[in-house]
């Protein structure tokens, strides 16, 4: 796995989603990123969510679009494939992803480009031998495994369980179901930082011409104008969180996988370059709002009135971010997508997350619904 000697971020002006602008704008990123793609080149977008009702959840399909003509005209007799892998939010077939994405219909006009949908595809074990790692193996997708040049392309957005979502987090689309499950809980940014070791990006493009806001399923669609393109995760996704004024160590998984050696998340590691300061994509970004609110908080004034404890190892965090509180806050999200009244017409429920020991002020008749199998209540 070799790493970028020289991390470098270039920052782009694209304000709409022309995929000729969007070639001309990656193609001038490769050429100087020294990118040339060979072998087994695969693209990850993030499709984790698609369809009328989540269209700026995902990499829009314009912008695979003039990423993959970039890689076309500057690809050699060396390149022996060329594909779009991905695995979706879970319980969705990654098939209808790509169709309600746009992806298919785009892919459509790229006959020699193949499509994977990683659940289908065989797991592959990737042995990880790190001190700091959860387990001692995690499993991948073939493709992802074989791949000998691999490309991120993620959507910038933020994220109700680890603040962001930029590149390194993108990887939870390189597990099936089974796998993606596993330390999707309170250890969600340790995961994240552990899936780094199965494979590095040659380059990493970040769909911020549109951006989105608060949540990860049904963003709050704000205009940015950027194309954000970048060699190293840790680098990128460190310029992402200055862009938000964010301190990149305040994210657990970038501050993690800085610390097990993939790249340095200090301004003056990272050459930045491309036609838009980052100053000024700060104040693109100004008032963007992120992830990362406690389950309490993001009820306050609804007929849900929910109780966190900690969940079994407390001693790591007194919260589960990656678990059910965030899957709580997001199903929610996407029943008000459906029925724009359903706060007013939902009965008040109690919800009690983890080890909670308090009081739980239900009245006659109001359920009390412990969630998860870590749920216990003292009081």
């Amino acid at each position: 796995m070799e790493l970028p000697k020289r991390p470098q971020v270039l920052l782009y002006d694209c304000p709409e989603y022309d995929p000729a602008r969007i070639e001309a704008i990656i193609g001038d990123a490769m050429d100087k990123l020294g990118v040339r793609p060979f072998g087994r080149t695969l693209l990850k977008p993030n499709l984790v969510a698609a369809g009328e009702l989540f269209p700026h959840a995902h990499t829009r399909p314009e912008f695979a679009d003039g990423v993959l003509r970039a890689i076309k005209a500057r690809a050699g007799d060396d390149l022996e494939e060329l594909a779009v892998g991905e695995r979706c939010g879970i319980t969705v077939p990654t098939r209808m992803a790509f169709r309600e994405s746009g992806f298919d219909a785009m892919l459509d006009r790229h006959k020699d480009v193949k499509r994977y949908c990683f659940e289908e595809d065989r797991q592959v074990e990737i042995p990880l031998d790190h001190p700091q790692r959860l387990r001692d193996y995690v499993f991948t997708p073939e493709p992802v495994a074989r791949a000998d040049c691999f490309i991120n392309l993620p959507k910038f957005k933020a994220h109700p369980w680890t603040t962001v979502t930029f590149s390194m987090k993108n990887y939870i689309g390189i597990q099936d179901d089974r796998h993606r499950l596993i330390d999707h809980d309170h250890k969600l940014n340790e995961k994240v930082a552990d899936l780094q070791f199965i494979v590095q990006p040659q380059m990493i493009c970040i769909d911020a011409i549109i951006g989105g806001e608060g949540r990860m399923l049904t963003p709050i669609p704000r205009q940015m104008g950027m194309i954000i393109v970048g060699n190293s995760q840790v680098a990128i996704d460190s310029i992402g969180c200055r862009i938000l004024g964010l301190d990149p160590r305040s994210v657990d998984h970038i501050r993690l996988a800085e610390e097990y050696g993939f790249g340095s998340t200090a301004l003056e590691d990272v050459e930045l370059g491309g036609d838009v300061t980052l100053e000024e994509a700060q104040k693109r970004a100004e008032g963007f709002q992120v992830g990362l609110v406690r389950v309490e908080k993001y009820f306050e004034g609804t007929n849900i009135s929910a109780y966190a404890g900690p969940p079994p190892e407390g001693e790591q965090s007194d919260y589960c971010w990656g678990g059910c509180p965030g899957a709580i806050e997001e199903a929610i999200e996407v029943l008000r997508l459906f029925d724009e009244t359903i706060d007013a017409k939902m009965p008040h429920i109690h919800v009690v997350f983890g080890a909670y020991d308090g009081e739980i002020p239900a009245a006659p008749g109001e359920k009390v619904i412990f969630m998860g199998d870590c749920a216990e209540w003292k009081g």
